[in-house]
């Protein structure tokens, strides 16, 4: 249930005034079709709605099938609902449509940002989680069960620009990990040998 904690948490420092975390969290923000989908509160059942996101995220990466993407897609957002539903909204004030919307469009945006460093331990990192993806990061992160640290995996010019890798990959794509940084954090992660052919972008026009 940490995707609902931290959604929560995050949604209650926003309505706290002066909180410390609250200018950090005021500035996140998510813009692709998958994040579209949740800020609607699409269900899971509704196939008009979910057929058409597919669709969407389905021109941003061709490669993927619709039945894959579909799938996957139908599991993130029944996951979304059950959650709130437990919760009974995942703020204390969401009991209008206007603030169940305000939740739905947190719990994309928090589940893109945090990460899972093992044992059960889920968290959204500051600057962290600032840095873009990469297959070739020129930063690491280690945690040792008490502390974390960022830490250069090779000299690093003035001026470049940090990346890290979302996720570690196998040599050759896969259309199931493909599916999930999609759907994850709106990247379209195309087989590598088709990556100068077709020029694409996960942001939303």
């Amino acid at each position: 249930f940490w995707q609902a904690d931290l959604t929560a948490y995050s949604l209650a420092v926003l309505q706290t005034e002066n909180h410390f975390w609250k200018p950090w969290i005021s500035q996140w923000h998510r813009q692709d079709h998958m994040q579209a989908m949740y800020e609607k509160g699409i269900s899971w059942n509704d196939d008009i709605a979910v057929d058409d996101g597919v669709t969407q995220l389905n021109n941003v990466l061709p490669y993927l099938s619709k039945n894959r993407l579909k799938a996957a897609v139908q599991l993130r957002l029944g996951r979304m609902k059950e959650l709130h539903r437990l919760y009974e909204g995942f703020s204390s004030t969401s009991t209008t449509t206007y603030e169940s919307k305000e939740d739905f469009a947190m719990y994309g945006i928090l589940t893109s940002r945090a990460m899972e460093f093992g044992n059960r331990i889920n968290a959204v990192m500051p600057m962290y989680d600032m840095i873009n993806h990469s297959r070739q990061p020129n930063l690491g992160l280690h945690f040792n069960g008490e502390e974390f640290a960022l830490v250069a995996l090779r000299d690093i010019s003035h001026g470049e620009e940090f990346f890290h890798c979302y996720k570690t990959l196998p040599d050759t794509w896969d259309e199931d990990i493909a599916a999930w940084i999609l759907i994850q954090w709106g990247i379209p992660e195309q087989p590598i040998e088709m990556e100068e052919a077709v020029q694409i972008s996960p942001v939303l026009e």
